[in-house]
């Protein structure tokens, strides 16, 4: 690697924060990114990457997508509208669609190109689960996508969190992304997904399965984020539910500054960092010839993973893989609680009672209850939250939406979640 360059312009903290400020806009808009779990047909184990090259390869194809590449490994495929295909570490498979005022335009191009990826899959012997892990082949077992950034966070991440080879190589979500309008409908959004993120997380588990066998977890995906490195995950959260604090992007900014790095890029080469230096110290003092980039500070955010994250948009990230009209129900219930400045009030009314550590605890029993947890400081239930959330979200809806959350209000009304489901089958069928 160049280690001996002359110094660009200093990147600042207010290039920083105008980052983010350039994220605002008046939109009201669900992007939408989906993993599923990517298995050999036959074997019911990992799917093997020269299969899901060839995959990525016809797809693009048919659709006029440009592949992309790291090095001579094939990782995705993107259009010059910003949807994208592409391979997590262990193979998973994720679609990442541009983002759409209507749910129905979500729905109907994901439903799109998801039936032109299964049906090509099918003559590779693949088949994609829309589930939140592996639930035969185990990270031990599993090879890791020939990606050079993945192989640095393999081999560091362990370091800091037991169960982070299981969150890259062996889980898959859902993920929805949200506009924000300025920096204080940035943390009002914020906030009010934090709250309310545990009980979700539980009531969308859907990964009790785990090396062939059931475990004690609804939810194995959601434990494996719980630990997979107390400075990457969550690590504002202290910040903006416990403390006053007057600007988001100042208070997030300065949570991701202090997290250790992992790598620093450049012209196709990486030094390994391995968290010596947070990006605050690299900010201030370079490292071995290198001086921090606006590009450096979107790629160091990018490896740093709590719930709900911000960048050009607000990312929601703390649901299992669903089957697809089980995902584009998230969207709606974000879409009918975010986008409603009465319902935010609401909620952070309702749970503004909650801790940080309450929340974290309340994730724990998320992972491995569901819905099926007591909530002591609101004097409710876990299953009682959730009803009410889909109900508020429901009526906030346009009518032509709100049939997205029908099958969902149901289901919370039987005091389940999905992974309930999967478990009433297994009892049936001993």
């Amino acid at each position: 690697m160049q280690t001996c360059i002359s110094k660009q312009k200093e990147l600042t903290f207010d290039d920083i924060i105008n980052y983010y400020s350039k994220g605002e806009n008046q939109n009201k808009r669900i992007g939408l990114e989906y993993e599923r779990i990517s298995i050999d047909s036959k074997t019911f184990k990992q799917a093997k990457f020269k299969n899901l090259f060839e995959i990525i390869k016809e797809f693009s194809k048919i659709n006029g997508f440009e592949l992309i590449y790291d090095n001579e490994t094939i990782i995705g495929a993107k259009n010059n509208e910003g949807t994208s295909i592409s391979l997590e570490p262990g193979g998973q498979f994720e679609l990442s669609l541009a983002p759409k005022e209507k749910l129905y335009n979500v729905h109907f191009q994901a439903q799109n190109y998801i039936s032109q990826i299964d049906y090509i899959a099918e003559k590779y012997g693949i088949k994609f689960f829309a589930i939140g892990n592996q639930p035969k082949t185990t990270f031990n077992e599993m090879e890791i996508l020939n990606k050079r950034r993945y192989k640095i966070m393999a081999d560091y991440l362990p370091k800091i969190g037991r169960l982070a080879p299981v969150m890259m190589r062996e889980t898959a979500g859902v993920q929805i992304n949200l506009d924000y309008k300025n920096s204080v409908d940035a943390k009002r959004k914020i906030k009010a997904a934090i709250l309310i993120s545990p009980f979700l997380t539980g009531f969308f588990a859907n990964s009790p399965f785990r090396e062939n066998k059931l475990t004690k977890y609804k939810s194995v995906r959601a434990l494996a984020w719980k630990y997979t490195g107390p400075d990457r995950c969550n690590l504002f959260y202290k910040g903006i539910i416990d403390y006053t604090y007057k600007n988001i992007y100042e208070l997030y900014a300065n949570y991701i500054l202090d997290v250790p790095m992992i790598f620093i890029s450049r012209e196709n080469n990486y030094l390994e960092l391995n968290g010596k230096i947070t990006f605050r110290e690299f900010m201030k003092e370079g490292y071995k010839g290198l001086y921090a980039t606006m590009e450096d500070y979107l790629v160091h955010q990018s490896l740093c993973f709590p719930d709900v994250r911000l960048k050009n948009c607000i990312e929601i990230r703390n649901h299992d893989s669903q089957n697809l009209d089980v995902a584009v129900g998230i969207g709606a219930i974000y879409k009918g609680l975010l986008y409603n400045d009465d319902s935010i009030d609401k909620i952070l009314d309702y749970f503004a009672p909650l801790t940080s550590s309450d929340l974290e605890d309340y994730g724990f029993l998320a992972a491995k209850f569901g819905v099926n947890f007591n909530v002591e400081k609101l004097n409710t239930t876990a299953f009682e939250i959730v009803k009410k959330l889909l109900y508020l979200a429901q009526f906030n809806l346009e009518a032509d939406e709100q049939k997205y959350l029908d099958w969902l209000i149901d289901l919370i009304n039987s005091k389940r979640c999905i992974a309930d489901i999967i478990l009433d089958g297994v009892k049936n069928n001993l």
